[in-house]
């Protein structure tokens, strides 16, 4: 998805105590941004909180971002149109951004609106501005007067050029035009923006596909040749992405983006080498139900698989665990206890007289379980949770 431009932290609003919660870096993948909801465990009626923690090269907009009203889906977009600039329009964004800024100031136009922050960001990858390497007044009045900008200066020998006033041509330059320093540039604003397309504040509809590889050819073998898999895929469907590539050999490719309904997963399989066990891995993703899938995330994690071979173990012996996604902290895994063994009446009465963070803690020992960041994991069976090679050694073992 590009260089990371935002650092997110997501939670349900108006929750107290409640660890349900997940951090982000933006821009994300669709199914990255459902993931991240998954471990809010966020339902229908529920409000997001989102706070961004992190801005990295554009910490300058963070007085402007934070008092506005903007969804998840709308940051992303915008992370993505930042992401997508090269070091050139970053500076030029950040240019035209400061103009915005003093033009809004002066004409008492109110605050930066998303909008203008996402009609910056498509313009500055277009020609409605200028940027020239001057860091002052004075870079910038000799850049002019170097080449030829100020007619007066025609025929004027080099003697009496080194004696100008280059500060001073610099900044009455920069004031009759409106530009501004950034760095060690200078932008010109010379054109009209472009006006980005609107942008919803809901998430779009989850992906219709499950796994999509993005794949291109090595750079020692030439060539811009890209192609998209879809997985699980078919013999043919392989057979056609080497094709498009230009290539019968998945070691001549590289993988460009990864997006997929288990986030990571693309991470620790041996890509594209490994392309026919991952789609081997996917096919069995494929046919879990999907309430099952938090489920095998939480198991990927706690287990903190690194190859596909364990990750199609987990996946064939998801009937082994529980997860419960609706307990996320010692608390509500103590209330949920008390509600369990007495009416919820009875329940209400005791809260108040019990500790229920020690008390939390004190079940999720006694079941072997763990607080995963999808909700509260354990074995059906409620014996100590073996990692996936503990488990094929101990059937070995029986098996003898």
């Amino acid at each position: 998805m590009g260089k990371k431009i935002f650092e997110v932290y997501l939670a349900k609003e108006d929750v107290p105590n409640n660890e349900a919660y997940a951090k982000l870096d933006l821009p994300a993948s669709l199914w990255e941004l459902w993931d991240a909801l998954d471990k809010v465990r966020l339902q229908t009626d529920d409000i997001l909180y989102m706070e961004i923690e992190g801005y990295d090269a554009f910490e300058y907009l963070s007085p402007h971002l934070d008092g506005l009203d903007i969804s998840l889906n709308e940051l992303n977009d915008l992370a993505a149109l930042l992401s997508a600039l090269d070091e050139v329009q970053e500076a030029a964004f950040e240019g035209l951004f400061s103009i915005e800024v003093q033009r809004k100031v002066n004409a008492n136009g109110g605050v930066i609106t998303l909008q203008d922050l996402r009609d910056l960001a498509v313009s500055a990858k277009t020609d409605c501005y200028h940027v020239v390497e001057a860091a002052d007044d004075a870079q910038l009045g000799r850049f002019y007067a170097e080449n030829e900008f100020i007619p007066e200066l025609d025929g004027v020998s080099n003697e009496v050029f080194e004696m100008l006033d280059f500060t001073g041509i610099g900044r009455m330059m920069r004031c009759s035009e409106n530009g501004v320093f950034v760095g060690s540039l200078y932008v010109l604003r010379d054109g009209e923006l472009t006006t980005a397309p609107p942008i919803q504040k809901t998430l779009p509809e989850k992906p219709g596909y499950l796994f999509r590889l993005t794949l291109g050819l090595c750079p020692d073998f030439g060539g811009d040749r890209t192609a998209v898999l879809d997985l699980p895929a078919s013999e043919e469907a392989l057979i056609a992405a080497q094709e498009q590539l230009g290539t019968l050999n998945w070691e001549n490719t590289v993988v460009l983006n990864y997006d997929g309904i288990v986030p990571n997963v693309a991470t620790f399989a041996d890509l594209p080498m490994e392309l026919e066990e991952f789609n081997t891995f996917t096919k069995a993703a494929r046919d879990i139900p999907r309430f099952e899938v938090p489920k095998l995330k939480a198991l990927l994690e706690q287990f903190e698989v690194r190859d596909i071979e364990t990750a199609l173990f987990l996946t064939e012996h998801l009937a082994d665990y529980v997860l419960t996604p609706d307990l996320s902290s010692p608390q509500e895994t103590a209330i949920d206890h008390l509600r369990f063994m007495t009416d919820d009446h009875s329940a209400e009465l005791l809260l108040s007289h019990v500790n229920l963070y020690a008390y939390g803690c004190d079940l999720i020992r006694e079941d072997n379980a763990v607080l995963s960041p999808y909700g509260l994991l354990h074995r059906a069976d409620y014996q100590p949770m073996l990692s996936p090679m503990q488990e094929t050694q101990k059937m070995e073992m029986k098996m003898k």
